[in-house]
C-alpha cells in the first residue's frame, strides 16, 4: 500500500504530553502548541489541555484563541464548583491578555459573589486603564459603568468615568455625575472634582469654583487629627 494511503496514526497521549512539555521548556512554543492542538482535536472538552495551551497562545500573540482556551478552563472550573480555580484562570488571563474585557469582568464577578466589592471595583478600574486610546474608550467606559453598579459614588470610579465621557462626546452625563459627586465629598477629593468639571466644560464660574475648593481643603495638621480634636475658634476664644 502506498504510504500516502495509510491511515495516520494517533500519537500516544502521554508521549505527546511529555514531548509538548519538553518543547515548551526549550522555548519551542509553536511546536508545543502544535502538539497540544493535535491532542485537543480528539478531546475538545479537556480543560487541562486548554490550560496548558492558553498561555502559549497568549505568548505567541494568538490572543483570540488564547482567550477561548482560558474561557473554556474557567467555565469548566465553575461547573465543577471550583471557584478559586476559575478566579485564578481569569486573573492569569488579565495578565497575559490585558485587553480582553471579559477576563476583567470574570474576576470582578467572582469577587462580587464572594462579597469582596471593594476588590472587584479595584479590578474593574485597573482593567479600564488598559483601554486608554480613543478607539478603545468604549471598553473603558463599560468597565467603569460596571464598577459604578457596585459602588455608585466611588470618587475614583466617577472621576475616571467622567474623564472618558467628556472625551467621548458625552459631556452632559459627565457634568451630571461630577455635580452629584461634589455634593457627597469634601477636601482634596472635592478639589479633584472641581478640576474635572473644569476639564470637561471650561467656564469662568467653574474656574472660580475650583479656586474656592483650594480654600476648603483642610490643612495637613487638621487632616491628621480626629474630628473631636479639631476645636472651633469660637470655643478657644470663650475659654480665654
Amino acid at each position: 500500500m502506498s504510504p500516502w494511503l495509510r491511515p495516520r496514526q494517533v500519537p500516544d497521549r502521554q508521549n505527546a504530553l511529555d514531548q509538548a512539555a519538553r518543547e515548551r521548556s526549550r522555548g519551542r512554543r509553536r511546536r508545543a502548541i502544535a502538539l497540544y492542538r493535535a491532542l485537543l482535536a480528539t478531546d475538545r472538552s479537556n480543560a487541562d489541555l486548554h490550560a496548558k495551551l492558553a498561555p502559549l497562545l497568549a505568548e505567541t500573540g494568538q490572543s483570540f484563541d488564547a482567550w477561548q482556551c482560558y474561557r473554556a478552563v474557567a467555565h469548566a472550573a465553575l461547573r465543577d464548583g471550583r471557584e478559586d480555580r476559575a478566579l485564578g484562570v481569569y486573573r492569569e488571563a488579565t495578565q497575559l491578555l490585558p485587553r480582553e474585557i471579559e477576563a476583567w469582568q470574570g474576576v470582578a464577578r467572582i469577587l462580587c459573589k464572594r462579597g469582596e466589592e471593594s476588590e472587584a471595583v479595584a479590578v474593574l478600574v485597573e482593567g479600564s486603564r488598559q483601554f486608554r486610546s480613543p478607539y478603545l474608550r468604549p471598553q473603558a467606559i463599560h468597565l467603569l459603568r460596571r464598577a459604578r453598579s457596585v459602588e455608585p459614588w466611588n470618587p475614583v470610579v466617577v472621576l475616571e468615568l467622567a474623564e472618558h465621557l467628556g472625551r467621548a462626546d458625552q459631556a452632559e452625563e459627565a457634568r451630571l455625575l461630577l455635580a452629584e459627586l461634589s455634593l457627597r465629598i469634601s477636601g482634596q477629593a472635592l478639589r479633584r472634582v472641581r478640576w474635572a468639571e473644569l476639564c470637561v466644560d471650561w467656564s469662568f464660574g467653574r474656574a472660580l469654583a475650583w479656586l474656592r475648593s483650594w480654600r476648603a481643603v483642610p490643612s495637613p495638621v487638621e487632616e491628621q487629627r480626629p474630628p473631636s480634636e479639631v476645636v472651633p475658634l469660637r470655643a478657644v476664644r470663650r475659654s480665654s
